[in-house]
């Protein structure tokens, strides 16, 4: 894969990971919405966002028109759909934008993911969370540990269904 669009929980999420750039194997450069830019208030993460852009692998997409009218379009949809989590305006803009283009989207927040497997406008959208990223990365006997790194470094909890569906068993916690 080339390109892929990410909102900004993703990004927080694999640049707190001990093995982030990883996520470049995937992708050869990562797009990042303007929209989303204030939302990195970590020093340290902008820091890493700044050096991305600097080598080329992290670009920051200007606001279009035609991306906003379709955000819109999604943001309405995917809100006043029963049954769907809401989506916020910087995630449904990334959809747009992913979905306008037919590059996966890369987003930790439920909201899209569920909307592109449920809304037949979004039908063909790819999106992916990190446990879909890191099963791309590390399949096999690796995919538990790195799982584990996560899940420690970035204080995300994959559910058990979730990691039953990726292959992974990991161990109870507690003695």
């Amino acid at each position: 894969m080339s390109l892929a669009v990410a909102d900004t929980c993703l990004l927080i999420n694999w640049l707190s990971f001990r093995r982030w750039e990883d996520i470049f194997r995937l992708f050869r450069r990562i797009l990042l919405p303007s929209i989303m830019v204030p939302e990195l208030r970590s020093q340290r993460i902008r820091g890493r966002v700044e050096e991305l852009v600097y080598r080329g692998r992290l670009a920051i997409l200007p606001r279009a028109d035609y991306v906003d009218r379709e955000a819109l379009r999604i943001f309405n949809l995917v809100n006043s759909t029963p049954g769907l989590p809401r989506i916020d305006e910087p995630e449904a803009y990334g959809l747009a934008y992913a979905a306008l283009h037919g590059l996966p989207f890369l987003t930790d927040n439920a909201s899209p993911k569920v909307a592109a497997r449920s809304l037949s406008s979004l039908k063909g959208v790819v999106v992916y969370d990190s446990l879909d990223l890191l099963v791309m990365l590390y399949r096999g006997s690796g995919l538990r540990t790195a799982v584990e790194e996560f899940m420690s470094d970035t204080s995300v909890v994959f559910s058990r269904e979730r990691l039953r569906e990726a292959g992974v068993e990991l161990e109870p916690r507690g003695g």
